[in-house]
């Protein structure tokens, strides 16, 4: 277990510095970011897996692998994504509001390994806790990841993410008007799992800080959620990539006004 430490920090400085890449590169390309996104996920899962000390038996690598990948990875894959760059915009406006030099991507990548890291290691309690009162305090937290990742029946997919390519990325749009998933609790049409997603989503929207990246992210997301209210997990996916595309050239900026969105 010694080693595990270093391996956690080569992992975050390898991804804070491919996220400070990414930051660099306009307009945004999606390979670096998908993959970026998958090294994270996947490594922070596999990460986390190496910690699971309480698992034992000639069984326990078996163990450990499913549950980093079946856990870990693919029932947590999309709120940790939405959740990531939550934390991302959160250290977007602690920049700005220190004065210091504005980056997204590194706290937005090593935020998705980290958090990966910690969801497989909590899977590892749902088999084998070492205390018993350990189970039923994790359950609900993988509950509402399985809402979140499977909205809907297309969802129950082997692959929580496919999107490599961004073919035409949207305009910015205009952001702030009202919280568009609170209200839609009250819209018919929506199964229990599905007004999970909106409950969570709606309680988030308020904490998204007024920073220029997280706003302009915030404005697509929500021009796209009204323009398609019932969309699966996957087009969910494909809405965060759409909108990461159409805020990166926000990036480092001090205010909207700064810096256009079409800004070289």
């Amino acid at each position: 277990m010694r080693s595990l430490p270093v391996a956690a920090g080569l992992a975050v400085a390898g991804l804070a510095i491919l996220g400070l890449r990414i930051d660099g590169t306009l307009p945004l390309r999606q390979g670096p970011l998908f993959f970026g996104l998958q090294a994270a996920s996947i490594g922070g899962a596999l990460l986390g897996a190496w910690a699971f000390r309480w698992i034992d038996g000639p069984s326990a690598p078996l163990w450990r692998l499913v549950l980093a990948v079946a856990l870990g990875w693919r029932l947590a894959y999309f709120p940790i994504m939405v959740f990531s760059g939550h934390v991302a915009s959160i250290g977007e406006w602690l920049l700005l509001v220190s004065g210091l030099p504005v980056f997204v991507y590194p706290s937005f990548l090593v935020s998705v390994a980290a958090i990966h890291a910690a969801a497989a290691a909590a899977a590892g309690l749902l088999v084998h806790p070492p205390r018993r009162w350990l189970r039923p305090a994790v359950l609900p937290a993988f509950l509402v990841a399985a809402a979140v990742s499977f909205n809907q029946l297309s969802d129950l997919t082997l692959l929580p993410d496919r999107v490599i390519s961004v073919e035409a990325p949207i305009p910015p749009m205009e952001s702030g008007r009202s919280n568009p998933y609170l209200p839609a609790l009250r819209a018919s049409g929506y199964l229990p799992n599905q007004r999970v997603v909106l409950l969570a989503a709606g309680l988030t929207y308020e904490t998204i800080p007024p920073s220029p990246w997280a706003t302009t992210v915030k404005a697509v997301l929500e021009g796209l959620f009204h323009a398609r209210p019932f969309g699966s997990t996957q087009e969910r996916v494909l809405e965060h990539y759409l909108a990461y595309h159409s805020a990166h050239a926000q990036i480092g900026c001090r205010a909207l006004a700064d810096c256009p969105p079409d800004a070289p």
